[in-house]
């Protein structure tokens, strides 16, 4: 196994409403970073994370699924949650162990009741959050109706990073804010695409908003800011270096638009969560609950004592009881006694 500097993972939940798209939007990934050889499909129960047979019986997710990939040398631990009330646990369990969430909304439903749950529970625990609107190329998808919905529900610290340019069944072009590029993506679902110029009626609203986005940035570190001021602007390698802080203040959200059915602006925000997304060392400390007492202890990444969460336990058939966790500090090793606070006892570690 490929071994990982703290900085070099990304931990994730994809949350959001049910049947916003966040299971193709999983499966989008996994075929983008090479772990299937294509995207699944809900209707002959195909996806990797909707595995179980409920699932396939009700084609909804139940289950959150760990899943994991590799983009751009940074290692992607994320979990495809469900968005149905019903089982609002297994997303609010998820958001528990990790850095960062990507809170998708439907292109046609735009924000609705699970959206709201979920972007509520992200604040309430710290955590960044990127918004994607998916499903671009269904019918009637609106993508400037869906972003001022967002803005009203949820703040103006929005900006788009893409703007798609054919919206609908034709989808295939968005424009990178970032780069000020037009990105034209394959039809074959392969995820790749090709950049030209952004025609002379779009340059006046590209450039304004990446000079907003330079805004933002100068905003999260006072020696750019300062910069800000002096020069009246920032280079495009200082906007980049401050993009990474500014997401994880909360500065702004990231607003991206994909079609994860075919495969379109997906790598694009692969890309920014490689370069710019939350990393374990992005929160280098987690505050728990003493044992007993109730007083508030803080871990570090950098302990040495073994500190570790189990945010979800299945039985699967043929295999037994599953614990699923995260390492706050220290190693794991198999046969290791730790206690268990919430019961109040030790135990020791079965197979690994």
């Amino acid at each position: 196994m490929k071994n990982y500097a703290s900085a070099d993972i990304r931990n994730f939940a994809i949350v959001g409403h049910g049947a916003c798209g966040k299971t193709i939007l999983s499966e989008a990934l996994l075929a983008n970073g090479k772990e299937i050889n294509r995207i699944g499909s809900i209707e002959n129960g195909s996806t990797v994370s909707d595995y179980h047979l409920d699932e396939h019986d009700r084609q909804i997710s139940i289950h959150s699924t760990p899943l994991h990939l590799e983009w751009l040398e940074k290692k992607y631990n994320f979990i495809d949650t469900p968005g149905y009330a019903d089982f609002l646990g297994e997303a609010i369990s998820s958001l528990a162990v990790v850095d960062f969430s990507v809170v998708v909304v439907h292109a046609v439903n735009g924000i609705e009741v699970g959206t709201e749950m979920m972007w509520n529970y992200a604040n309430k625990l710290g955590i960044p959050k990127i918004l994607v609107v998916n499903g671009m190329d269904r019918e009637h998808a609106n993508f400037d109706s869906i972003f001022k919905q967002a803005q009203a529900h949820f703040g103006k610290n929005m900006i788009p990073l893409q703007l798609p340019l054919d919206e609908g069944p034709g989808f295939s072009q968005v424009v990178d804010i970032i780069r000020k590029k037009i990105a034209t993506f394959s039809k074959d679902k392969s995820g790749k695409y090709t950049e030209s110029d952004i025609p002379a009626e779009l340059q006046d609203k590209v450039n304004s908003l990446h000079q907003q986005l330079i805004e933002y940035v100068a905003e999260a570190d006072d020696s750019l800011l300062e910069k800000y001021f002096d020069q009246g602007n920032l280079s495009e390698e200082e906007m980049r270096l401050g993009l990474h802080k500014a997401v994880q203040e909360n500065i702004f959200i990231p607003v991206y638009c994909t079609s994860a059915v075919k495969n379109m602006g997906v790598t694009r925000l692969m890309d920014f969560i490689s370069k710019y997304g939350s990393s374990p060392v992005d929160r280098v400390s987690k505050t728990a609950e003493k044992s007993g007492s109730q007083k508030p202890v803080e871990i570090k990444l950098s302990d040495k004592n073994p500190v570790l969460y189990v945010f979800k336990t299945i039985s699967e058939p043929h295999v037994g009881e599953l614990s699923f966790f995260r390492v706050y500090s220290g190693q794991i090793k198999t046969g290791m006694d730790l206690y268990n606070s919430a019961r109040g006892r030790n135990e020791r570690l079965g197979q690994l």
